[in-house]
């Protein structure tokens, strides 16, 4: 549609189309059907219609609308399925997984979601976020815990929104060898869209190969949107949106987006370009720290409990489960049977042969 009515082969008025006001278009249309749309009325109409919505673009920060309604930008319709996108990021609790290949403009769509979506809540939306720049807004938080992150949503009222960078290598098992990396981000993910009055929703952006995006992450998600490419192929002003992660899998394409707009680093939206988002897993004690969707007051207690249990605690080995696919998992545990947490559930009672009990009741592997 976008292509079509850039080429003019579509028969509109693209004045009447960018004019908020219905009953001005619809003048702007019928003098332009009598060939008088140049005339004083036409021009009153123009003016009029292209001011109102550039005073409602600069009080939202739409600078794609402001692009369309001034003529800088290289054709008068922009971001075709923005509006569609926004109505499945929406929603309380929604999943969203951005992908694609590195330099293909992740961080900078997300960044735009949630600008869009700030304006979508007519500014009634708390962002939290692990990217600097946006944080130098006022509704914006930067968290780089996972304590940090579920405080805040406890804390915080009302409607939320958490953008989170870089946890395709923080959030995945295979990048943590030892402890029950899977457990802890399980509950973690689930505590966080359960926030507050089911509120929060979660925006994460991911790598481009799907195995280096934590199982959860991927299959829980509402929305996944795939970056197409990077600016030198011309493509990073694209993606393709899929109604969940089975949709993606299969190659069910709900939209595709045309016309993405960069998000200008001066804006107080914009990210630093110079700072690499990081995200901490810090919680040792996930089970007794998030309880019934949120952080407890006292996790700290549970966190110096643990650190003083992994001290005195039995060495480590590699856990002797077999993935559903084939093959060991190789995660390291401690637990007496040989089992990280994950495949417990193929524990048969039996205490791990390869550890063996001395008279002393000294544990040696």
């Amino acid at each position: 549609m976008a292509d079509t009515l850039r080429r003019g082969d579509f028969e509109a008025s693209i004045d009447a189309v960018l004019s908020d006001d219905e009953l001005a278009g619809d003048v702007m249309l019928r003098l332009e059907d009598q060939g008088i749309e140049d005339g004083p009325l036409g021009m009153l109409l123009r003016r009029q219609t292209s001011s109102d919505m550039l005073r409602s673009a600069r009080r939202s920060s739409d600078v794609a609308s402001m692009s369309a309604a001034t003529g800088l930008s290289d054709s008068r319709v922009e971001a075709t399925g923005y509006d569609l996108l926004l109505k499945r990021c929406k929603p309380a609790a929604q999943q969203i997984l951005i992908k694609g290949p590195k330099g293909s403009g992740k961080t900078v769509l997300g960044i735009d979601i949630v600008r869009r979506l700030f304006a979508e809540f007519d500014g009634e939306l708390s962002v939290a976020t692990n990217v600097r720049g946006p944080d130098e807004h006022e509704a914006v938080t930067f968290v780089e815990t996972m304590s940090g992150l579920l405080e805040w949503v406890r804390d915080t009222k009302g409607e939320k929104i958490a953008l989170m960078d870089e946890w395709s290598t923080t959030m995945n098992a295979h990048a943590h060898p030892g402890g029950d990396v899977r457990s802890t981000v399980s509950r973690f993910v689930n505590a966080l869209r359960k926030g507050t009055g089911g509120s929060t929703r979660l925006l994460i952006i991911g790598h481009e190969h799907d195995t280096d995006i934590a199982a959860i992450l991927r299959t829980q998600a509402d929305v996944v949107i795939h970056k197409a490419g990077k600016a030198d192929e011309g493509l990073a002003d694209q993606a393709a949106v899929y109604d969940g992660w089975q949709s993606y899998v299969k190659d069910d394409e709900a939209l595709k987006i045309r016309g993405l707009a960069d998000v200008p680093a001066s804006s107080t939206w914009g990210a630093d370009t110079n700072y690499f988002a990081y995200f901490e897993p810090d919680l040792d004690a996930p089970r007794e720290q998030i309880k019934r969707g949120k952080l407890v007051k006292d996790w700290q207690q549970y966190q110096d409990e643990a650190q003083e249990e992994q001290e005195s605690d039995l060495e480590r080995i590699k856990c002797r489960g077999s993935k559903s696919g084939g093959g060991g998992c190789g995660q390291l545990t401690d637990h007496v049977s040989g089992f990280c947490g994950y495949h417990r559930d193929q524990w048969n009672g039996d205490d791990d042969p390869r550890r063996v009990t001395n008279d002393e009741g000294d544990d040696d592997t």
